[in-house]
């Protein structure tokens, strides 16, 4: 069975350390280097490899923000989540290192932080961020009419026109729904792809049916060594017009793809810290 993962690791500082505010970049190598520790060839196919990246970081979560820079004291309580999109395999290998390794030290930027504990399962998390399932189940999610989706750290979506790329920061449903179904193709089972003719009748489906409902977003300025990344933050809600659309096999998809959002993130950069999603 091919199982998705949602893991929070708890970390400690070891050290006074400043690191950016904007360490995606860092979250990113921190992964790609534990999972060198376990199979650096993997690693260096996540580095190397277009399009297989299949797996998400969020920004770390603890210490105190001053402007452009995170500072972190000894002893400060840390998080860090990453997502495992067939992760099978690699989340054994990883379990296995993690027991192992008694006093497992991971380092992001210039600071170094021991694992604490491993978070993999809801009951070991009273956030709910840790959490896992399989592509059977979620492929089976029943119809329901409305959606709201928390975008909980700044999501873009990335558009190529001609020779230049543009960013839209708002969460239009075709967009929303378009994302996911490029993650969902990607990494499913090949019996549970979405084709593409079916994508084309969920796209029209999306376009006549799905209305947002309500939203709460404010937009944020990531800035990365090179390059400045806007993104939008908060809330939005979703509804399907027409009680019968409500109950579609169209609704059952797009109920599949909005409870995916947990593990493949929204939009653009979700390997280094963008587009962390929640759906309630």
């Amino acid at each position: 069975m091919s199982l998705l993962y949602s893991v929070v690791l708890e970390l400690t500082a070891q050290t006074p350390a400043t690191i950016p505010a904007t360490m995606g970049h860092q979250a990113h190598a921190l992964f790609l280097d534990l999972v060198g520790q376990v199979d650096p060839d993997l690693a260096a196919r996540l580095h190397n490899e277009p399009g297989y990246r299949p797996f998400t970081v969020s920004p770390l979560s603890g210490g105190r923000f001053e402007g452009d820079t995170l500072a972190l004291r000894t002893g400060q309580s840390c998080r860090l989540r990453f997502t495992l999109l067939d992760g099978g395999p690699l989340w054994q290998t990883l379990t296995r290192h993690f027991l192992e390794t008694p006093a497992l030290s991971l380092r992001l930027g210039n600071a170094r932080f021991r694992l604490e504990r491993l978070l993999s399962t809801p009951k070991s998390d009273p956030t709910g961020w840790a959490a896992f399932t399989d592509w059977a189940s979620l492929a089976a999610r029943p119809p329901r009419a409305t959606f709201r989706l928390n975008f909980v750290s700044p999501t873009a979506f990335s558009r190529n026109e001609g020779n230049e790329k543009r960013f839209l920061l708002f969460p239009q449903p075709v967009d929303v729904w378009a994302s996911f179904r490029r993650s969902w193709n990607l990494y499913a089972p090949d019996a549970l792809k979405l084709e593409e003719a079916t994508w084309l009748e969920l796209q029209k489906f999306i376009e006549q049916r799905v209305l947002v409902t309500d939203y709460e977003l404010q937009t944020a300025t990531l800035r990365f060594p090179k390059y400045l990344q806007k993104g939008f933050t908060g809330y939005c809600a979703y509804k399907i017009s027409g009680a019968e659309a409500g109950l579609s096999p169209q609704a059952a998809q797009l109920a599949a793809l909005a409870d995916f959002s947990l593990y493949c993130g929204t939009g653009y950069k979700t390997t280094m810290g963008l587009g962390q999603t929640r759906p309630a």
